[in-house]
């Protein structure tokens, strides 16, 4: 397994050129070992990648979104601008009328 991450871990600093994939790991978490395996077999990759070429754009962003990893990463990085989105949202889903 050790070795697996490492191969996986060295092929992202080769593509990217970055010696640390921390933040790429904090984005994508258990997803990385995921994309690396279809990867390696051509003919297993084939129906993933029919089928994710038919997802619209927009369906694809919401499950993204959806994602605890991102969520985590956004509120790490990017504070401020998470607190306000999620304080919008609280504001929207509560009912404005005041209890008895």
């Amino acid at each position: 397994m050790e070795r697996r991450i490492r191969a996986i871990k060295t092929r992202y600093r080769r593509i990217t050129g970055r010696k640390n994939w921390n933040s790429y790991l904090l984005r994508y978490g258990r997803s990385v070992a995921f994309y690396d395996w279809w990867e390696q077999d051509v003919e297993r990759s084939k129906p993933f990648l029919h089928q994710a070429a038919q997802l619209d754009r927009v369906t694809w962003r919401k499950q993204r979104m959806a994602s605890c990893q991102l969520k985590r990463f956004r509120f790490r990085h990017k504070r401020q601008a998470f607190l306000t989105s999620l304080e919008a949202r609280w504001e929207a889903a509560t009912p404005t009328s005041v209890l008895p």
